[in-house]
């Protein structure tokens, strides 16, 4: 049998292993797949990609005005990158190897990926 204070000092202990335990929680970036959404890609802003094997930065990742229910945003990244790269389906790898298809369309400042997610 588990006394008064016994109890309150596990539970204390256990009150300050779980606050630090949130901390490296919310330090860990969201994984990114095909139905991720805005919040998720923002925090990977800064990040380094591959689009098919090459190098390049995730430099913005912006919601975009709609009168349509859902979400839309568009992400941007820039990179040294060779002439025939954009206006087409690539590979997009990120650091931990995890990768996924997008359409990437090339601007004067990169590429760019626009989302549309509508709610039904």
């Amino acid at each position: 049998m588990i006394n008064k204070r016994e109890f309150l000092k596990g539970g204390s202990a256990a009150i300050v292993a779980g606050a630090g335990t949130t901390t490296a929680l919310a330090a860990v970036r969201p994984s990114l797949e095909a139905r991720s959404g805005l919040a998720s890609w923002q925090a990977h802003v800064g990040q380094r990609f591959e689009v098919d094997g090459h190098a390049v930065t995730l430099r913005a990742a912006s919601a975009l005005p709609s009168r349509q229910p859902g979400e839309q945003f568009s992400l941007l990244f820039s990179g040294e990158l060779p002439a025939g790269v954009g206006d087409a389906l690539h590979r997009l790898t990120a650091a931990d190897g995890a990768s996924q298809s997008l359409y990437l369309v090339r601007t004067p400042r990169g590429l760019r990926a626009d989302f549309c997610r509508l709610q039904a």
